[in-house]
């Protein structure tokens, strides 16, 4: 059965159904007792849209992992709910049951008694009373709407930025699910204003009033875009709800940052208490998040689901942010944005990600250098350049001289959104940015590890990291000592990912007959790459312009020892479920070689969706004789696992939800169950200020 991007096949070993989704590149499996043959059947009656549904002729689905799932009854009400490792069983009736966190969304309609429990291997929904279950999934996959038009007027800008609104798929607090806030449409620079019927709003009941200046303007995207709001010129910024204006920002001397900051204490506050209300509705879970503000705020939160969004919004603005504040998350990403006209266009995809947006202050020259002098310093093959005359060089292009020290933000990720080489943040194009929208990957991940320096040998053990996912197919090439004209073959084929080992300098990326220098390229082919060589920055820039959607590079040399420790923990990063931007968090957290890295290009390329939706990080710290506390951290993906995505963390008898990203929560457990967690999925982990890996972490190596 094959509708749009979706393939839903049967298959014999193991029996059960294989789904595919070809524009995300991931792909489920649902497992049964005995063969089945999908059958083709209607989309009617699924509560929610489905966009292909299929009939199997068995009564029992197993999914060979830990999930939630939620029955619902024909009007979408929710019956009951199997969370963690609990069961939940149901009467003979007529029902959907929802099942939670898999890469497609997947519902299941029956006509019987639903009961669902959990094994060593996972969850397992068996229907009684029936013969025969229908099969309904949609993709997770988001696409804007439109292109719209602007000038580089500020005036116009607010008219394009009041248009993000219109990918809400909804204006209550369900808004808060990345699924239902869709991808704003695209922006354009044109000689005037134009966006197609229904895009702007004309009146709005709610509407932010700044000065029409690009600092003013740009700093409010992701705000405008989750309330929808009406971007209009005032003298004072504020937030005006149904006529009552709220200030934003107040009068001091530094008056601009404080406008930014309470941008982004309001977005904050406001997607944090949406999270709250929205379980009064259609999924009435119990979230963490709900517990934390519990006492701290007088709301009535099922009587303001039931709202206005305005009459919400006037709520929320009532209660003290310092009440909320210890519900609200760590953000996901800080965009810094140069206000100026040929930056407007990035502004959807930074909406997309709820990011908050900052105008820097004037940027500050920075010459970072490596720490590892004495090292063997890759670019330093042919004994010509001397390590210490080469690190002065950055040899990153002259459109990109500047090297940017930008103010430190408090999100997981860091972007900069204009001139110059920013350090310790991601540097999209914008061409990048619509490539990843545009990608359709088809079916295995392909992924070329190429070695072309002999004393790097060592590093080429990563193609037996990548693919080691269950339920995901991996086709991963060995090439070593590869000419000029083989390499540029191999960036020229469409695949998903090259992993180069080498050397970099001024002239290229080092072959057997030469350099190949990325500039010189006319396509390439592959979405992403890494070039673990010294001072890579120029060729990674050289092969996004030529195609490439992204990569991790480096601003200096690395010594080979921690660059080859480097690219193997890359490796496992993204074959985990990371993006490359949440990939370097990491990294820049484990050694002072990581912090040397930066992302080229759109740093949200994802290789292969986590097994869970959201990829999580744990630190564990022994705590008593045979306990010891484990506390996990969300690194959420743009897309269905984004802001907003429940984490389930399956560990002993926790029934709650927490939003998915940064600090999730933290919990102390005995040898039994973290034997269960280690060996629940693939994560990392850091014990005793190391960097290890779930599945090769045993009880011993935690608790002694």
């Amino acid at each position: 059965m094959n509708v749009r991007s979706l393939t839903i096949t049967g298959t014999d070993d193991p029996v059960g159904v294989e789904i595919a989704d070809d524009i995300q590149g991931v792909t489920t499996v649902l497992r049964t007792t005995v063969p089945v043959e999908p059958i083709p059947t209607t989309t009617d009656g699924f509560v929610f849209p489905v966009d292909t549904a299929v009939r199997l002729d068995v009564t029992e689905i197993r999914i060979p992992q830990y999930v939630n799932v939620i029955v619902r009854d024909a009007d979408g009400r929710t019956v009951a709910e199997g969370t963690n490792r609990t069961a939940a069983r149901v009467p003979p009736g007529t029902y959907i049951v929802e099942i939670v966190s898999l890469a497609v969304k997947t519902y299941l309609a029956v006509e019987g008694g639903v009961e669902t429990t959990t094994d060593d291997v996972g969850r397992r929904i068996v229907v009684r009373d029936a013969d025969h279950v229908r099969l309904g999934v949609r993709s997770r996959h988001e696409y804007p709407a439109a292109t719209i038009t602007t000038t580089g007027e500020p005036r116009d800008v607010m008219r394009a930025i009041s248009c993000l609104g219109s990918s809400l798929k909804t204006t209550s607090p369900e808004r808060s699910w990345p699924t239902l806030r869709g991808h704003p449409p695209l922006v354009e620079l044109g000689e005037r204003f134009a966006a197609p019927d229904g895009f702007e709003p004309r009146d709005a009941d709610v509407c932010i009033e700044v000065p029409p200046e690009l600092e003013y303007v740009v700093p409010v995207t992701s705000l405008a875009h989750y309330l929808n709001a009406l971007v209009r010129p005032g003298a004072t910024p504020r937030l005006v709800v149904d006529g009552t204006g709220y200030p934003l920002g107040g009068e001091t001397d530094d008056g601009r940052r404080e406008f930014e900051r309470a941008v982004h204490r309001t977005l904050a506050q406001v997607f944090t208490l949406d999270c709250v209300a929205r379980t009064e509705g259609l999924y009435p879970v119990q979230c963490h998040e709900r517990t934390a503000v519990a006492g701290r705020v007088d709301l009535d939160f099922a009587d303001l689901y039931a709202q206005s969004p305005a009459e919400r919004l006037r709520a929320y603005l009532g209660v003290p942010y310092a009440a909320v504040e210890p519900a609200v998350p760590t953000w996901k990403q800080t965009v810094d944005v140069v206000p100026a006209a040929e930056n407007v266009a990035y502004l959807p995809f930074a909406a997309a990600d709820l990011a908050r947006v900052r105008c820097p202050r004037p940027a500050v020259a920075a010459n970072p250098r490596s720490p590892t002098v004495e090292e063997f310093c890759r670019s330093d093959v042919d004994g010509s350049d001397d390590c210490a005359s080469v690190r002065a060089q950055l040899a990153i292009g002259d459109d990109d001289q500047t090297v940017v020290q930008l103010d430190r933000a408090d999100s997981i990720e860091q972007t900069w959104v204009g001139g110059g080489v920013p350090v310790g943040a991601s540097k999209p194009t914008l061409a990048a940015c619509k490539r990843r929208l545009d990608a359709q990957p088809s079916g295995p991940i392909e992924v070329a590890v190429v070695s072309n320096s002999p004393e790097m040998r060592a590093e080429t053990d990563v193609k037996d990291l990548y693919g080691l996912r269950e339920f995901v197919a991996f086709d991963v090439e060995m090439y070593e000592d590869l000419t000029r004209a083989e390499l540029r073959d191999v960036l020229a084929e469409e695949r998903d990912f090259v992993h180069y080992v080498g050397h970099v300098d001024h002239r290229g990326m080092q072959c057997a007959d030469g350099w190949l220098d990325a500039v010189t390229l006319d396509a390439v082919g592959t979405r992403a790459f890494v070039l673990n060589a010294c001072r890579s920055y120029a060729q990674g820039m050289g092969l996004v312009r030529a195609g490439a959607i992204a990569g991790v590079v480096t601003l200096v040399n690395v010594g080979n020892e921690p660059a080859t420790r480097v690219g193997r923990t890359l490796a496992r990063l993204l074959n985990s479920g990371f993006s490359l931007a949440g990939a370097l968090d990491i990294l820049g957290t484990d050694t002072i070689t990581g912090r040397q890295y930066t992302v080229v290009g759109d740093g949200q390329v994802v290789l292969a969706e986590g097994k869970g939706g959201t990829p999580v990080y744990a630190e564990i710290e022994r705590t008593a004789a045979r306990r010891c506390l484990i506390r996990l951290y969300g690194y959420p993906n743009t897309g269905w696992s984004g802001m907003g995505a429940l984490y389930m963390p399956i560990i002993e008898d926790n029934e709650s939800g927490y939003l998915n990203v940064g600090e999730i929560g933290e919990f102390v457990i005995g040898a039994e169950e973290l034997s269960r967690v280690l060996d629940s999925e693939r994560f990392p982990v850091r014990l005793q200020d190391d960097l290890k890996w779930s599945d090769a972490l045993s009880i011993e190596d935690v608790l002694g």
